[in-house]
């Protein structure tokens, strides 16, 4: 389906939500022609299919109005049009377009979740069907329930009468005020479906109920946002409470992630794919994640929150109904499929992956982790090693894969730059990523003839390293306080900028040939106004450095120093005291890149490896972390295709780039530290094999602590998220 027409539908039903009166009527509804949209166009509709019909979801969802969409358009004309007979589309589709006809889904059993058919209790024989099916909606008003059900073996749907002879229907408990039932079928009349119905049925069930929540919690999350902007305080909005703006950044990016995988679900169904991984993903995030962003909503509400005439109880009861439905908690998340994984990829994108995979494979196996011996017993990161291992890319021809053509790149996107990232740290091999993804793409875009021709072959090469100089000692988080000058002299020969100042945490800045350095090139305009990048060739006799040892006992960041340090004037990139509009660009690369989702793969793989030779793959514990894991790494991942996608059409988002690098950050921290205390619960760590894996993510557990403030510390990311993602005030300094 395309664009045009999913904005023409998404049009016509925001048109009918925005009358309060019609919102929630389902003649109004079917006067607009929303309840024909699913419906084969020989029985009077449309025939469109689900990813029109999870507009119609998402929508209502996101205006909290309840409807009988997900049960009679999505679960049962869907269903009916692909896997009905003939008598069965005649009798029912044609009530289904005009909305005289409902349907209701009958789908869940105690302890089966919905799209489950393992265990299966309900029973179908000869004509008649047995069973217990709970939470039931629109049970009542229904021309006929979808029932699953076992023929057999074999997971069947059939259709039942809800008053016909056998059935009885109970008031069941739930959440919001939605009705629902519990369905009792004791040898009750019913029609089969066509063979195939019940897992198409189930795929359309959970997708549909999995963007209905990301609705959900994107009204309340909208709603939330328009309260704290609005309420005050103190003297001030609520919103301009940094407290208040990091937990609304949190509730945008559980939302922001849900519509990713919500949206990724209904595409692969849509599209006849298999789904089961990512929906099982899905699931994850709308019943296990979902719900504390909801909470989050209620709290920075106080007292209006939990107002039974205030919108948000409805939104927050209807999430936890959803959750209900959907409950996927980590161990029912599987490891996914390599053989349908990253199906939203291009054919050439996926070969591409997976020749990179093997690519870094060869060359982890033959460089190892680079590390050197450094001062003070440390490893060098950035030592002879790492730099043969560059050069080795660059002989390759590997580097700049989403570099353009005309400058020696591959010329194949942002969506392949981001695979190259991703492959390099599943395998945990150090790319020159400062050098080669910020530093690069910025000249790209702002560099001089000059420049590009002097640099950019040579980073391809592997021949040439840059380190950023940003951070002082009294300039980190604020770093348009930084007091590095640059002073343009004149009248000794060639004009030059004299630099002198400190920056501290350079990575690799014992290293570089190049410093990319911030600097203040006119000391009397305002702090962000004053700003140049200059190129510091790092063998000026005024430029020094020494070592900052950090805690995985490595020596890759350093203090730096610049001495009378003379830089020529056509080392400044972009314009003079323009240089703030650079570092924001660069920065938003860097935050990008501090997110592979291959960084969560790569850990998650290794411990799956030692999991399954150490026969403890099966434990309890084990199959919820490794569940939970995955479902990280995969909503990573598909926000990273995103933040490329975005990219490739133009700016990058500067909420989905700080998004991309709060959530990566803070997930592989908490799951690292989950996956290694899970080796020493289940495993010896003086034992061979179990040593070397705890040797090996002990350092990067250490290593990784860097990622909540480097590249932007995450109290200012969130920040951004809400100024950019919500459209909240900035936080008053």
């Amino acid at each position: 389906m395309d664009a045009e027409a999913i904005n023409a539908v998404r049009d016509v039903v925001r048109e009918v939500l925005e009358r309060e009166s019609d919102a929630a009527r389902w003649p109004a509804w079917a006067a607009a022609g929303l309840t024909a949209l699913p419906v084969p166009e020989e029985h009077g509709g449309e025939g469109f299919g689900l990813e029109a019909v999870a507009v119609l979801l998402r929508e209502a969802a996101h205006r909290g109005v309840q409807t009988p969409a997900w049960d009679t358009l999505c679960c049962g004309a869907l269903t009916l049009a692909s896997y009905g007979t003939d008598a069965q589309r005649k009798e029912l589709l044609p009530g289904v377009a005009t909305g005289e006809t409902l349907l209701a889904a009958a789908l869940r059993e105690p302890g089966l979740p919905t799209g489950s058919t393992e265990g299966l209790r309900t029973r179908y024989h000869d004509g008649a069907v047995t069973g217990r099916k709970v939470a039931v909606t629109h049970a009542v008003d229904a021309a006929r329930l979808l029932v699953t059900a076992l023929d057999g073996d074999r997971p069947v749907v059939v259709l039942v009468d809800p008053r016909a002879a056998g059935v009885e229907l109970y008031v069941s408990s739930a959440a919001s005020a939605e009705p629902q039932h519990t369905v009792v079928l004791d040898g009750a009349r019913a029609e089969l479906l066509e063979p195939g119905a019940a897992e198409h049925l189930l795929a359309l069930a959970r997708a549909g109920l999995s963007v209905s929540a990301a609705g959900v919690l994107a009204g309340a999350r909208d709603l939330t946002a328009d309260y704290v902007k609005g309420r005050r305080q103190f003297g001030r909005a609520l919103a301009e409470f940094q407290a208040v703006s990091l937990q609304m950044a949190d509730v945008y990016v559980t939302s922001r992630t849900l519509d990713l995988a919500a949206d990724n679900a209904v595409w692969r169904v849509a599209a006849g794919l298999p789904a089961a991984d990512d929906l099982a993903v899905a699931g994850y995030w709308a019943s296990q994640v979902a719900p504390s962003a909801l909470r989050t909503c209620h709290h920075v509400h106080g007292g209006m929150g939990v107002d039974i005439t205030y919108p948000l109880v409805g939104y927050t009861t209807w999430g936890s109904d959803l959750a209900y439905a959907l409950d996927t908690p980590g161990a029912r998340v599987p490891v996914e499929d390599p053989a349908t994984k990253n199906l939203e990829l291009t054919d050439a994108q996926r070969a591409l992956k997976a020749e990179l995979r093997e690519w870094f494979a060869g060359l982890s196996a033959e460089f190892g982790h680079p590390a050197d011996p450094g001062p003070d017993g440390s490893v060098d990161r950035h030592g002879p090693t790492y730099q043969r291992l560059i050069r080795r890319m660059g002989s390759d021809g590997w580097m700049g894969v989403g570099w353009p053509a005309e400058y020696g790149g591959h010329g194949l996107g942002e969506i392949e730059q981001t695979v190259f990232a991703n492959e390099a740290q599943y395998h945990d091999v150090h790319l020159p990523s400062v050098t080669l993804q910020t530093v690069g793409p910025t000249l790209i875009r702002y560099g001089t003839e000059r420049q590009k021709e002097l640099f950019l072959s040579r980073i391809l090469a592997g021949d040439v390293h840059f380190a950023i100089g940003y951070s002082e000692p009294d300039a980190g988080t604020d770093l348009a306080s930084l007091r590095t000058s640059a002073r343009l002299v004149e009248d000794d020969g060639d004009p030059y900028y004299l630099v002198n100042g400190q920056k501290m945490w350079t990575t690799g800045g014992h290293q570089a040939d190049y410093i990319w350095l911030a600097v203040r090139t006119d000391p009397d305009a305002p702090k962000h106004k004053g700003i140049s990048i200059l190129i510091v060739d790092t063998r000026d006799p005024g430029y020094s450095s020494t070592p900052i040892l950090t805690a995985d006992g490595s020596h890759h960041v350093n203090a730096t120093y610049y001495n009378d340090v003379k830089v020529p004037v056509e080392m400044v990139v972009g314009e003079v005291n323009q240089g703030w509009k650079l570092i924001t660009t660069q920065l938003n690369h860097e935050r990008v890149m501090l997110g592979p989702a291959g960084r969560i793969e790569g850990l998650r793989d290794k411990v799956v490896a030692w999991a399954d030779a150490a026969g403890v793959r099966d434990s309890a514990d084990v199959a919820d972390l490794l569940g939970r894991t995955t479902a990280v790494f995969r909503v990573n991942e598909l926000l990273n295709w995103e933040v490329a996608r975005a990219a490739a059409e133009g700016e990058i988002s500067v909420a989905d780039a700080s998004s991309s690098k709060v959530f990566a950050a803070d997930q592989v921290q908490h799951l690292l530290a989950d996956l290694i205390a899970l080796v020493h619960r289940h495993g010896d760590p003086g034992e061979g094999a179990t040593k070397e894996l705890l040797d090996y993510l002990d350092p990067q557990a250490k290593r990784n602590l860097v990622l909540t403030f480097g590249g932007g510390v995450q109290e200012v990311q969130r920040e951004l998220i809400s100024m950019f993602g919500l459209g909240l005030p900035r936080v008053p300094r």
